[in-house]
């Protein structure tokens, strides 16, 4: 990820810290229970009825009779005493969310993502409405987005974005799984498993590489990682060099991806080294490599497509294992359905079986996340007749009532009373034709970029949009139901191992763009040199020197003294 671009995503998360903290309140109070500074209490039935166009990326407005009979948007226009305008597209959406900024006719709320350059200049151009100013002046009315806007987390991200920690500019949505995802857990064929290993789950680095092997002699592909252009390493990575301390990633993605940590993390003598040309890396390699040449490691690997290739191949029976994000329940659930049942009608859930995060010495391979990343952010133009209106809309929304409201649920708890057929009938008003889908698409993605409800009332903003609450298994079937039940509760008996959640200060990181240039000629040299390593036309041990001698001339060692003065630079933010 260039600098830029993290810097960008940056600012999105700081904002949406501030706005979510100001809405936490329930939402009684911030539509009905309201006090202005200096006199009675006002209400938002006592307020100007205003008509506010929001702008949501996707969605459709086709359906009118569909639209004018939706329950949900009659509930949000009555509790705050306005008439919603919804503002749609796909081609062209940010352009012109630009254009119409840029000539007076921005809708009221409306999204873009994670470009920092924007931000920065919509600010500087004064074209977006400071937010801070308004919550701020009347925290009785804003309660839940003064909260957010005022917590310390969000303020780090103001100071990092526009340098000035007092004042926010966007809502930000802020995306994080209610569990942690990782790479790193194979997905089996029980059936092969049962030939050519006795039906065992391998535990270890060891014992994962002895099945692969031994599927690989008996014919079919051992393993096959998610990687179809050898450029993507994260799952091999995770499976087998994670658990031996080390990493054959080159710096790309995170920004400490690449990196082994030391020293205590969240304090003055963290430290992160590159790893990836490292002896220990060399070993893996090694290992890879010999998979490869005892059909271990499928031979089309950097050929063969994932989704319809490897999919077709293991569906019909041609793979051992596959990696494919398993470490997320969910990915357990579509892969089953997508990729195994599809091809074999009269499947049973036996007939796949989860596996674990491997081990090497009793320890399991750790992944370092913060566990979020942005989503979106939403501006108020200046052109905006009624900002104080929209931030009323956005303080009902980011309320416990709202947050029910969108996501069915009721004080938190999921509403069983409302059948499917309520629901399907919202949804394909706007071009969502899941079934069962209790969620509101046009403002399911204003604080939590993966459509989760927060709770704002009870926890503070980084709180609430790191750990959303995912209601989606209560509306899925009873076979996805099992699924991911099954594979939450293997996920569940090693995930504390697998994953690190890393101080939140390491989304505030920002890598100058002379590092951005070594990262990309770094990750060149390794996806040059591993192929060739792993495929067999490069000896190992006759060319890792030279391996180690173009990293160091890339610039290793100077980005790991960036990294590290970034990661104390972050730190002094918080």
């Amino acid at each position: 990820m260039k600098a830029k671009k993290l810097l960008s995503l940056i600012l999105v998360f700081a904002l949406a810290l501030a706005t979510l903290a100001g809405c936490s309140k329930n939402a009684a109070s911030s539509s009905s229970d309201q006090t202005d500074t200096g006199a009675a209490t006002t209400t938002n039935a006592d307020r100007e009825n205003v008509n506010i166009r929001f702008a949501q990326f996707g969605n459709s407005v086709d359906d009118v009779d569909g639209m004018e009979n939706d329950p949900i948007k009659a509930a949000i226009e009555s509790a705050v005493n306005v008439s919603l305008e919804y503002d749609t597209g796909a081609d062209g959406f940010d352009d012109r969310m630009q254009t119409e900024l840029f000539t007076g006719g921005a809708p009221d709320l409306f999204p873009t993502w994670g470009e920092s350059d924007k931000i920065s200049k919509w600010v500087s151009d004064g074209l977006v409405v400071n937010i801070s100013e308004i919550v701020n002046a009347d925290p009785d009315r804003y309660p839940t987005l003064y909260k957010v806007i005022n917590s310390e987390e969000y303020k780090a991200y103001n100071k990092l974005y526009t340098g000035d920690a007092d004042n926010a500019y966007a809502i930000y949505g802020v995306a994080a799984f209610a569990e942690p995802s990782f790479a790193g857990v194979s997905v089996y064929n029980q059936a092969i498993l049962d030939e050519v290993n006795s039906g065992a789950v391998p535990a270890t680095v060891d014992e994962f590489l002895a099945y692969a092997s031994a599927a690989g002699q008996a014919g079919y592909v051992g393993w096959w990682p998610r990687n179809d252009k050898l450029t993507n390493w994260n799952e091999i990575d995770k499976t087998l060099a994670a658990p031996q301390g080390t990493t054959i990633m080159a710096p790309s993605g995170d920004a400490w991806t690449g990196f082994i940590p030391s020293g205590t993390l969240g304090t003055d003598d963290e430290y992160w080294t590159l790893a990836t040309t490292s002896e220990k890396s060399k070993e893996v390699i090694k290992q890879l490599a010999q998979l490869y040449a005892t059909g271990g490691l499928d031979a089309n690997i950097g050929v063969k497509g994932d989704f319809d290739d490897a999919y077709a191949d293991f569906g019909a029976g041609k793979i051992g294992a596959a990696n494919f994000g398993f470490g997320y329940p969910g990915q357990f659930k579509d892969f089953y359905t997508s990729c195994w049942l599809a091809a074999n009608p009269s499947a049973q859930m036996s007939d796949l079986t989860l596996g674990t995060a491997l081990t090497e010495n009793g320890t399991t391979g750790t992944t370092y996340t913060t566990g979020t990343w942005i989503g979106s952010h939403y501006f108020i133009p200046t052109s905006c007749e009624n900002p104080d209106r929209v931030l009323d809309l956005v303080e009902y929304l980011a309320s416990s009532a709202g947050q029910d409201l969108l996501q069915n649920t009721v004080d938190g708890v999921f509403d069983t009373s409302h059948g499917s057929d309520y629901w399907n009938d919202i949804n394909k008003a706007y071009g969502y034709g899941d079934d069962g889908r209790c969620k509101y698409v046009w403002f399911s993605y204003i604080f939590c970029g993966t459509e989760y409800r927060v709770d704002f009332e009870n926890n503070g903003w980084w709180e609430a949009v790191s750990n959303p609450s995912d209601y989606s298994e209560e509306w899925a079937t009873e076979s996805d139901q099992a699924l991911t039940s099954y594979a939450q509760g293997i996920i569940d008996t090693f995930v504390d191992s697998a994953v690190t959640s890393l101080p939140a200060y390491y989304n505030l990181i920002s890598l100058s763009s002379d590092a951005s240039d070594i990262r990309t000629k770094l990750s060149d040299i390794t996806n040059s040199y591993l192929t060739q390593m792993i495929g067999g036309q490069m000896d190992i041990d006759a060319n890792w020197d030279s391996y180690v001698s173009e990293y160091e001339n890339a610039g290793a060692a100077d980005l790991e003294t960036m990294l590290n003065d970034a990661i104390a630079q972050a730190r002094s933010l918080q």
